[in-house]
């Protein structure tokens, strides 16, 4: 069976780019657990299974009601989000939003102020270079992948760490603050920042529960 590749990238308002590659893998055939790119993008095997995905107290009102949903296959996610070193192999005229307003200016910091476009055309791109295909992972995949076995509002419990509290945004202007890529506990599948640093792009078009 060959294997497909999903890369899951971030956006915000400072639109970034997410380390996640989501894709079918077969534990049959020994796929190692982790595996790292051409561009260094270091990716975990998530393996098959059930959740109950939205949120029935608190959150936005489409994430209701909540209701199970199962992951058939087997897809890998990059650990970490795509850095600037990463996204620039793919596009090198990225530098010049390096800092702006004081966010994202080192090599492993994510990538940001990339639209869903320009996350797309990524997944293209590195898709030809690879011989694989990826691209972005549904919110199912997202939020299976996020909650990693966890059933309270964040992975870590029902309160976040400190750790995790990057405000990119005050007001009309975000304020400078460093977004290093893993500076915060990784959930039980080895995933880093699905809470906290920049927000995440997926495949999906929008629309309520």
């Amino acid at each position: 069976m060959k294997n497909y590749w999903v890369l899951a990238m971030t956006a915000f308002i400072l639109a970034g780019v997410n380390g996640v590659c989501a894709g079918s893998a077969d534990a049959k055939t020994g796929t190692p657990d982790y595996l790292t790119n051409s561009i260094g993008m270091k990716m975990v095997r998530i393996e098959p299974g059930s959740f109950e995905m939205g949120q029935q107290k608190g959150g936005d009102f489409d994430e209701r009601p909540v209701h199970k949903v199962t992951i058939s296959k087997s897809f890998f996610m990059g650990v970490c989000e795509v850095s600037n070193a990463q996204f620039e192999h793919f596009d090198p005229a990225h530098k010049q939003f390096r800092g702006r307003h004081g966010i994202s200016g080192d090599d492993n910091e994510p990538a940001v102020y990339v639209s869903w476009d320009d996350a797309v055309a990524f997944c293209r791109w590195l898709s030809t270079k690879e011989d694989r295909t990826y691209r972005l992972p549904t919110e199912a995949e997202w939020e299976y992948a996020c909650r990693a076995g966890t059933t309270t509002s964040f992975y870590t419990g029902d309160n976040l760490p400190k750790a995790h509290h990057k405000n990119q945004k005050q007001g009309w202007e975000p304020v400078a603050v460093k977004l290093a890529v893993a500076g915060a506990a990784a959930n039980s599948f080895g995933l880093y920042d699905m809470h906290g640093n920049v927000e995440e792009w997926c495949r999906d078009w929008y629309g309520p529960y």
